[in-house]
């Protein structure tokens, strides 16, 4: 008589999730690094790498409350960025609570999705109303955002993955990479200049760079340089609020001199076809610069 097949479906893993003010966070902590995820926003709050700094900066007067965005992480910007009149500020996805659709620990690396669907009433334009982010956490931080358009019509989205890297000073950051690039300047309101490459990147500072390659941020006082390869970008923003930070009540004091936000953007919309999918997305690794 046959045996009966005693082999089991292994059972689903659950995150392990804490509570901190009215948060729900997930934490991480493999063979390679250690990592937080708030699901309100499905914002990426910490990556540690072992061995290394902190790769990522949070403002320690961030809200807790569960309605305001968060200041420092990984903030998404989506499905537009920046501010758009009769719209709101960067997009409809920062301030709303995400779902888990999957998570996997494995030794040296943790696979986490997320997913958050809108109403026709939260979003009444022609974007997505569904988005999905896939993030792998381990000696590489891995952050993808899917957009399906299951409509008959054309939709799109604009977007930034509004990085704030933790640094020892942004006057000692040199990105190389945007060297001889254009960008439009935000403060002073002026287009098409050139980044020379001479200057320190000290804020205040609000630019958007024309480059759709990825980059590398060196920073000689942590002797280490973070690389962030990207795709489905064509621009970078660059942002410090420098002495404006004053006037921000959830940046701490002094944190304008301990980050630099370095985003992988599309502030132009991209057109999603009909029936069609589009990913976007970054890899952020950490290499020692002596």
């Amino acid at each position: 008589m046959p045996q009966a097949n005693t082999l089991e479906e292994p059972a689903p893993q659950t995150p392990h999730i804490i509570r901190r003010g009215e948060l729900d966070i997930v934490q991480i902590d493999n063979a390679a690094c250690s990592a937080e995820v708030s699901l309100f926003g499905g914002h990426v709050m910490n990556w540690h790498p072992s061995g290394q700094k902190p790769v990522l900066w949070m403002s320690k007067t961030a809200a807790s409350d569960a309605k305001t965005a968060l200041r420092g992480g990984i903030p998404i910007c989506w499905p537009w960025f920046g501010p758009v009149e009769g719209k709101g500020r960067h997009g409809l996805v920062r301030n709303r609570n995400w779902k888990i659709e999957h998570y996997k620990e494995r030794s040296r690396h943790t696979e986490l999705d997320l997913s958050i669907e809108l109403t026709d009433a939260e979003n009444p334009w022609p974007h997505p109303n569904r988005l999905l982010q896939k993030l792998v956490f381990g000696r590489t931080l891995q952050q993808t955002l899917v957009m399906e358009n299951h409509t008959s019509s054309v939709q799109c989205f604009a977007y930034a993955l509004h990085n704030y890297f933790k640094v020892s000073n942004p006057a000692n950051v040199a990105i190389p990479d945007i060297s001889n690039t254009l960008y439009d300047d935000k403060i002073s309101n002026e287009s098409q200049l050139i980044d020379q490459g001479d200057q320190a990147y000290t804020g205040p500072i609000d630019r958007i760079y024309q480059c759709d390659a990825s980059a590398e941020v060196i920073d000689t006082g942590y002797k280490r340089k973070i690389v962030i390869e990207k795709f489905g970008s064509q621009h970078w923003v660059l942002w410090n609020p420098g002495s404006d930070a004053a006037n921000l009540s959830d940046v701490h004091e002094g944190g304008e001199d301990s980050f630099l936000c370095f985003e992988a953007a599309n502030t132009a919309d991209i057109i999603v076809p009909a029936g069609s999918q589009i990913e976007v997305g970054q890899v952020i690794s950490v290499e020692a610069n002596a």
